[in-house]
């Protein structure tokens, strides 16, 4: 089973015939499933409300351990390349822990002071408690380096609750999600690519719905069905 398209280029790679190989997409469950519109967006204000975000910023997040690999600080170094009028709208909310915790605190007050950007950390968050943390959010960010991030589950998550997504090219799932309107890919290390990817993605109106259906495909259920489908190939 290949998990997805650079898993299966290396399966081949390694001598694997293709026909050998069936899709079982890495999946997570989507927590959302069932919610309406009208219920993502009451959670969404009541978080943004909780966080003390206005109705006119947008929130640019991460989600994940504050570790070098994953290179949040990247999120503070790109807001030299907005303009002055989409950085003033820009919260910034960071949804995990880690060892760059004090770094990261230090570049908030440093951004707060030189371009008033606010920033909010939220700490460890259970799973079960993270959708409305994500319906809150605008446009998530994963900018890691190449320390071997073979998927980015965050990424599923996020897609699932309708954010805009940015990603480095050493996330593995880029290859699966580099098409979607929504998204963009940009080089690792690249403050100024992630600059002009939030100054597009952050134009556009939320909306939650925009994905649903390229994420279908990504889901528990789908995944499910592939194991099956190829396991009843064998047993018939």
């Amino acid at each position: 089973f290949s998990f997805g398209e650079l898993n299966y280029e290396h399966l081949v790679r390694h001598g694997v015939p293709p026909e050998h190989i069936s899709f079982a997409r890495f999946s997570v469950p989507n927590a959302l499933a069932g919610w309406s519109v009208e219920q993502k967006l009451v959670a969404r204000n009541e978080m943004r409300a909780k966080l003390g975000i206005q109705p006119e910023q947008k929130v640019v997040a991460f989600f994940g351990k504050f570790i070098p690999k994953k290179n949040p600080e990247l999120l503070y170094q790109a807001l030299e390349h907005l303009v002055a009028a989409e950085r003033r709208n820009i919260f910034l909310l960071f949804v995990g822990a880690g060892e760059l915790q004090q770094q990261l605190e230090n570049l908030a007050a440093n951004a707060r002071r030189k371009w008033g950007v606010s920033s909010h950390f939220a700490g460890f968050v259970n799973q079960s408690q993270l959708p409305p943390y994500y319906l809150a959010t605008d446009v998530m960010v994963l900018p890691s380096r190449r320390m071997g991030e073979a998927w980015g589950l965050v990424v599923n998550e996020a897609l699932q609750a309708g954010c805009g997504v940015v990603i480095s090219d050493a996330v593995g799932c880029q290859k699966e999600f580099a098409d979607m309107p929504r998204v963009r890919v940009i080089p690792v290390e690249g403050a100024q690519p992630l600059g002009n990817a939030l100054s597009e993605l952050l134009s556009l109106d939320r909306n939650f719905e925009w994905s649903r259906e390229k994420m279908q495909g990504y889901s528990s259920e789908a995944a499910a069905a592939a194991l099956k489908a190829e396991i009843a190939r064998y047993v018939n």
